[in-house]
């Protein structure tokens, strides 16, 4: 009867390990994710980085070419514009539309980089083909008189 009792308490101390070592494992997982949404990246360092500071980085007049080929590379493969509502831009979507036209009146900003951002965001946009060759291209326009 004893050891009917023992096997019983061992069994029960296992399952309860076991229990452990995969709550263990799920929570390792999680915290190994990034976690994203349409306008902000979550990293495992819990720095929010969002459109608005993609933005700021092409607004710099002091930014390299390179952090503006990186800002490119972020917002086309992080930042999927939001959905238009009743086929109309928002103001959600003016924001990742400004980045377009500060990128390519950007004095740093060469055809090549503006050529791979357009297919880039086009690319990953299918929508909104003509509001970003709009706005590049009035952000090319601008490119002798921005200060």
């Amino acid at each position: 009867m004893e050891e009917k009792h023992l096997i019983t308490i061992l069994i029960f101390l296992l399952s309860i390990i076991i229990i452990f070592i995969i709550i263990y494992v799920f929570n390792s997982i999680k915290k190994d994710k990034t976690v994203s949404s349409p306008d902000r990246i979550y990293k495992k360092d819990k720095k929010i980085i969002t459109i608005k500071d993609m933005v700021d980085i092409v607004a710099d007049r002091n930014s390299s070419q390179d952090d503006l080929a990186k800002a490119v590379i972020k917002v086309a493969n992080e930042f999927p514009f939001p959905p238009k509502v009743k086929g109309k831009v928002t103001k959600e979507i003016k924001v990742y539309l400004n980045f377009v036209l500060l990128l390519a009146s950007h004095k740093k900003a060469d055809a090549k980089l503006v050529a791979f951002m357009n297919s880039e965001l086009k690319k990953k946009n299918p929508d909104f083909t003509k509001e970003i060759d709009l706005y590049e291209s009035e952000g090319i326009t601008q490119r002798g008189k921005r200060i």
